[in-house]
């Protein structure tokens, strides 16, 4: 509800934690059921944190090595390797994102805790329906991911292995090959009920993975574009500017500085949480974007429609998985240094000389615009969605060099 004061506004937002919760409910939901959703400190939230990431860290352990071991031991076949090896790669990034989430929790838990605060403390509704816009383009992102994601990977979890060449067993006796070919040293996969279990285990492991990565881009998707959402209503302040009196002119201008360091300090505190995450996606994707457009050739050559269509959603999920990121980069700069603008086209120079002292500072200070960085190496950026696709090119014509 509102009430006008004078030439001020009294707002007060009400549906404050529906908003905040809208924002992260998708992230949520996915890392609460593999237990990083970063908790409250509390001693009981922190057992049940430790035991949940025993567990699932455990069964990707479980997937993941006997998987890499089958792979560089046992796999006689250079194609079929080449073209395996993506999704080992896919599942060591969301380890490597596990982890990370793990360590940074307190950093995540309070930027977290921050958008609620920031809902709650929006001056008036069209500063709220800004935020609740960005929050929209962020859920939309999330999605298109997991809707690309799970139409790719339950085709190759389930289907490819049903329509793969038999394995022949001592007996005589064929078996469906397993989603992820393995070599598990300490037991005879081949027996049943073993083999059964087994089979259904690599699936919801694998399924667990998918969520890992699913939950972080969310997570990522959802405070990234939050961030822009602050430096979002910092511009539309600022354009308004020119409706206030001058005697309340300087308040507004105090106010304005502090909101822009408050987006600041909150971009930063994101990138310094995620930039591995980020370093690792860009790298990890390239090279996974290479070997899966190595399996779309592969398969296309020997006539396989199915699997063809198979790596060819899987390699079109990557991509849109590395543009969100890179899209979500470049708009969180473009945000912060529309602000210079903003405060350029303002009629600063009619202000008082303090105000427009002011105004002055925030314009310099954009000229360091906030960005997301994997670990201060590279820039997330649109530009790094090009390198990306370029890199991952020259990649797959060197494989097809060394397969001719």
């Amino acid at each position: 509800m509102s009430e006008k004061i004078g030439n001020s506004t009294n707002y007060r937002n009400v549906h404050y934690e529906a908003d905040a919760e809208y924002t992260i409910h998708i992230a949520k939901t996915l890392l609460k059921l593999i237990g990083i959703w970063p908790r409250r400190d509390t001693f009981l939230d922190n057992v049940k944190m430790y035991i949940q990431t025993t567990i699932v860290f455990s069964l990707m352990c479980f997937l993941l090595v006997p998987h890499v071991i089958y792979t560089y031991f046992d796999c006689e076949n250079l194609t079929k390797y080449m073209k395996v090896i993506a999704a080992q790669i896919f599942s060591l990034l969301a380890v490597i994102k596990f982890w990370t989430v793990i360590f940074n929790r307190k950093e995540i838990r309070f930027c977290l805790d921050q958008i609620e605060i920031q809902y709650r403390d929006v001056k008036c509704e069209e500063d709220r329906l800004v935020m609740t816009n960005c929050a929209k383009i962020g859920r939309f992102f999330t999605m298109m991911y997991l809707s690309l994601s799970y139409t790719g990977a339950l085709p190759y979890h389930i289907i490819l292995p049903l329509i793969s060449e038999r394995i022949v067993k001592a007996d005589n006796t064929t078996q469906i090959p397993l989603p992820y070919l393995s070599d598990y040293i300490f037991f005879t996969v081949e027996n049943s009920p073993i083999y059964e279990i087994t089979f259904v285990l690599q699936i919801f492991i694998s399924s667990i993975i998918l969520s890992t990565n699913c939950g972080i881009y969310s997570l990522i998707a959802s405070i990234t574009m939050h961030c822009c959402g602050l430096f979002e209503v910092t511009s539309r302040r600022i354009e308004t500017l020119h409706k206030w009196n001058k005697c309340d002119l300087h308040d507004r201008v105090v106010d304005i500085v502090q909101y822009h360091l408050e987006a600041i300090g909150y971009s930063a505190l994101i990138g310094k949480s995620l930039s591995i995450v980020f370093l690792s996606e860009m790298v990890g994707c390239t090279i996974i974007i290479c070997f899966l457009e190595f399996g779309v050739i592969m398969e296309w050559e020997d006539h396989k429609t199915l699997s063809t269509l198979t790596y060819f959603v899987l390699m079109t999920s990557i991509f849109v998985n590395v543009f969100i990121i890179s899209f979500i980069g470049d708009r969180l700069k473009q945000e912060s240094e529309r602000i210079g603008e903003t405060s350029y086209f303002l009629p600063w120079y009619d202000f008082p000389v303090d105000v427009a002292k002011n105004i002055n500072t925030i314009m310099l200070r954009t000229r360091l615009p906030s960005c997301l960085s994997g670990a201060n190496i590279l820039e997330i950026s649109l530009q790094a969605f090009c390198d990306v696709c370029k890199t991952s090119a020259a990649y797959f014509n060197f494989l097809r060099a060394m397969t001719v």
